[in-house]
């Protein structure tokens, strides 16, 4: 879960330094390198699976185990933290580099599709591919990540974009939820 967390955090230092770096070039190679490690940040999301573990009704009673309460704390916040990481980060690439809504609306959808893919070939047992691997061998990595997408893997991908999505739009409308509720009154 730390490592997870660390990539997370990787990302969104890259936007940061995107958005805030006055030069064009440095903002490219920022970018980039944000869009490479970007799908860390919801990745963390499949740390979920371990959930299974705690809810095993034969091992419920393992819940007053300080042990187990620790691990399961630190698992939810790395999510959290992960996710809400990754939500700011594309907000702040997104606000800074687009101004045209509908523009933002496009490249929102396809950031959060391609990042699925990268969680899709994280997770997989028969890829577990990493952000570092297609940096240091960006061609064999690329070549996996290309023939991962199949009609059969397009359920966790449209899934998980969509979830993605819900999310970020969850993350970018809940501080206006308290605006809308003060106008209905």
């Amino acid at each position: 879960m730390a490592w997870n967390v660390f990539l997370a955090l990787i990302a969104y230092d890259f936007s940061y330094l995107a958005i805030n770096s006055g030069r064009r070039l440095i903002q490219g190679i920022a970018g980039f390198f944000w869009l490479i490690f970007y799908p860390n940040t919801f990745y963390v999301l499949t740390d979920a699976k371990h959930f299974a573990d705690w809810f095993d009704l034969s091992k419920l009673k393992s819940f007053s185990n300080l042990r187990t309460i620790l691990d399961f704390n630190v698992l939810i916040f790395g999510i959290i933290f992960g996710v809400i990481l990754g939500a700011w980060s594309i907000q702040l690439i997104l606000h800074h580099f687009v101004k045209n809504n509908y523009l933002k609306a496009v490249l929102l959808f396809v950031i959060s599709f391609l990042s699925s893919i990268g969680i899709f070939v994280g997770r997989s047992e028969a890829l577990r591919l990493n952000s570092w691997d297609l940096v240091f061998h960006p061609w064999e990595t690329l070549m996996l990540i290309i023939h991962s997408i199949s009609a059969s893997n397009m359920g966790f991908f449209l899934t998980f974009t969509f979830c993605q999505l819900a999310l970020i739009a969850l993350f970018y409308l809940a501080p206006h939820l308290g605006d809308w509720n003060r106008r209905g009154e």
